[in-house]
């Protein structure tokens, strides 16, 4: 309680006014003086204590940025996107399509040349499905991909690919792939239109961004030191597209997506069918596009890079009637067989393996061998021919709800095919053999298609007659319109196919940025 000894013409009231305190409260401390007008000047009068002055913080927000995302990724919708003129439009999101964008994006930059690209499917998952922690291990991985939600089992539909299946989303199969990254050997390229040298500085950019390496674990070590002298000198570390560090980084080409987002601009459209390619007088001119619920769109674009699939490819050329005897044809894949072993416990030490015996001139067949600890696991691809005769076909008697017409495929194994198929399970027991590991009993090839290995039916070639594109991915008869999937490989060899691919779409990419520079 303060006191104080009122002034001249002081009262109650205005006393109350000088010290910000309501007049109720100091008239309660003043019972002496009866009323609150009545000047009291030389009157004692007690005063409230000034409460403490509250502190004062200075609130400053934190700096967001002004836009706002309601995906992971950026998406235009195909309404805005028809009323572009695009000068690069890319059809297909998987290992091809993706890498395309990136290298465009990264030697484009913001240069203002206008890139778009259509994927069919949805937003599944952003990253490769064994980065998931959910989706911790291959066998758990493979009850979702396997799910109908997620991947479309088109081989129930052919009876002579009954294995094929495809994923419609952001990334395509890349989200599911198995990792495996090996070239194809320099011998194999007698059969391109382009030599191995020309191939290799994309070879080794596509190891680069895809963190292709090997792991070189202690029973890795030991089993290489038993096939190196047990007749496979040329046995080597498994080449897999893994980031390795703290934390693994399974490669999908949604990196290729975050890369080109990062470097340059472009503008996505997710549940974009594309029906039919547009051309006038040999060059094209965009692309039809079709919404969910059927709603058609024309995208207007310069050049045209298809990277739909192996299947999906030669169906929307076939059905767009671009010209070309050999759109469709030439099918390729690997004769497969996965069977498995083990190791006796005395022998190992707890690790992972990954190993590689590489296809030779030789041998025309590669083996993969993974496993941990004292289980084994070998799968054996082995190299077929390119034939005219095995080739992807449009079965006009059945259509998808866009009203493109489904494909149907005319596939068989060649008696050389065939002979590579018993050369593989007469090696297994050498191999076994050399790894000091039990016999395998099981040693039957899958049916065609499950190896997803799918290539050729829009292969490269200088021979307009039997190739459908150029040693760049340009298509013979139609200017602008250029293919960048697996498609276009001419010759797999008995290698995994995805690392040449995204090697070749690099390069098309290139050639395509000269066009504008």
């Amino acid at each position: 309680m303060r006191i104080r000894v009122a002034g001249e013409k002081d009262s109650l009231r205005t006393i109350a006014r000088y010290y910000k305190v309501p007049l109720q409260t100091i008239v309660s401390l003043n019972p002496h003086i009866n009323h609150s007008t009545r000047n009291i000047c030389g009157t004692v009068v007690n005063i409230p204590e000034q409460p403490a002055t509250p502190k004062t913080v200075a609130f400053c927000p934190p700096a967001y940025p002004d836009e706002r995302l309601n995906h992971w990724v950026p998406l235009t919708p195909l309404s805005q996107m028809a009323e572009n003129d695009y000068d690069v439009l890319i059809i297909g999101t998987g290992a091809g399509g993706s890498a395309t964008l990136w290298r465009l994006c990264e030697q484009l930059g913001k240069s203002g040349i206008r890139i778009g690209i259509v994927e069919r499917g949805d937003l599944l998952i952003p990253t490769h499905s064994l980065n998931v922690p959910t989706l911790w291990s291959w066998s758990r991985m493979l009850e979702y991909y396997l799910s109908p939600k997620v991947s479309s089992p088109i081989g129930e539909s052919l009876p002579e690919y009954p294995g094929a299946r495809l994923v419609y989303a952001l990334g395509g199969r890349t989200l599911f792939w198995g990792l495996t990254s090996p070239r194809i050997p320099p011998f194999e390229f007698a059969s391109w239109p382009i030599a191995y040298k020309e191939l290799e500085p994309y070879y080794n950019l596509a190891e680069q961004m895809m963190n292709v390496s090997g792991d070189n674990t202690a029973l890795n070590k030991v089993l290489l030191r038993r096939l190196w002298e047990s007749g496979f000198p040329e046995s080597t570390l498994l080449p897999d597209a893994i980031g390795r560090g703290m934390y693994n980084n399974n490669f999908s080409a949604t990196q290729f997506i975050g890369e080109a987002l990062r470097l340059g601009s472009f503008e996505l459209a997710v549940n974009a069918r594309a029906v039919r390619i547009m051309t006038e007088q040999g060059k094209v001119t965009g692309v039809q596009v079709k919404s969910p619920n059927k709603q058609s769109y024309m995208i207007k674009a310069k050049v045209v890079v298809v990277a739909g699939s192996t299947f999906e490819t030669p169906r929307l050329l076939l059905n767009s009637a671009i010209p070309g005897k050999a759109i469709g044809h030439y099918l390729i894949n690997h004769s497969y067989l996965q069977t498995g072993g083990t190791l006796k416990p005395k022998d190992i030490v707890e690790s992972s393996i990954s190993l590689l015996i590489p296809q030779t001139e030789n041998r025309p067949y590669q083996y993969k061998i993974t496993g941990y600890g004292t289980e084994i696991v070998y799968d054996i691809s082995g190299k077929i021919q390119a034939r005219f005769d095995n080739f992807v076909y449009l079965d006009h008697d059945r259509k998808d709800e866009y009203g493109v017409p489904e494909i149907q495929i005319n596939f068989s194994y060649s008696e050389t095919d065939l002979a590579v198929v018993h050369l593989m399970q007469e090696s297994v027991r050498k191999v076994a053999a050399g790894m000091k590991a039990s016999v395998p009993a099981d040693n039957c090839i899958w049916p065609p298609g499950y190896d997803n290995h799918d290539a050729g039916t829009c292969r490269m070639g200088d021979d307009p007659e039997t190739s459908v594109t150029n040693r760049y991915g340009q298509v013979h008869s139609t200017s602008g319109l250029f293919i960048a999937d697996s498609s276009i490989l001419p010759n797999i060899a008995a290698v995994n196919p995805l690392l040449t691919n995204v090697a070749t779409a690099i390069r098309t990419a290139d050639h395509i940025v000269c066009q504008f520079q």
